[in-house]
């Protein structure tokens, strides 16, 4: 029992882990969006990339704050989670079609999330697929922009959160 109150101690708070997710959102969009501007792609449409990041981020701190309190070793898997999410986002987008058909309405452009999510949702016939394809030119920069922020997540969220030390 006190082995377990430990550990929780050790762990990082919510609010830090928070915190820190929305400062890694905050540099993997600039980040992202300054690669899109440096090389003038058009895809993904800046907004909804800043917002994606920033988003993707504060999920970061979410997870980070369940791991450290539950794993045995939070910053690998997260960064083993983050890398993988980022690898799925882009096969995905790279081959399979976009979804057809409007996608939710969110308050925040947060195509980069909801697309590949989309089109997980119809391969198992939840929704369908369209005729178009994310555009081949852009694919090298969408991928870019999935592994920066999952590189920024990784690095930046257990760094202000504060790693839990064993």
């Amino acid at each position: 029992m006190v082995d377990q109150a430990r550990q929780v101690e050790r762990a990082p708070g919510w609010g830090m882990s928070m915190l820190a997710g929305a400062g890694a959102g905050i540099v993997a969009a600039a980040a992202a969006v300054g690669l899109e501007a440096l090389v003038g792609a058009r895809l993904p449409p800046r907004a909804s990339t800043a917002w994606s990041s920033f988003v993707a981020g504060l999920a970061g701190g979410a997870l980070y704050a369940v791991l450290a309190r539950t794993g045995r070793r939070p910053v690998p898997t997260l960064w083993g989670i983050s890398l993988a999410i980022a690898t799925i986002d882009s096969l995905l987008i790279a081959g399979l079609p976009m979804p057809a058909g409007r996608g939710p309405r969110t308050w925040i452009p947060i195509v980069g999330l909801v697309v590949p999510l989309r089109q997980l949702g119809a391969l198992v016939g939840l929704g369908h697929f369209g005729s178009e394809r994310f555009p081949v030119a852009y694919l090298w920069v969408a991928t870019a922009v999935h592994y920066i922020t999952a590189v920024a997540v990784s690095l930046l969220v257990p760094w202000w959160a504060g790693a839990r030390r064993r």
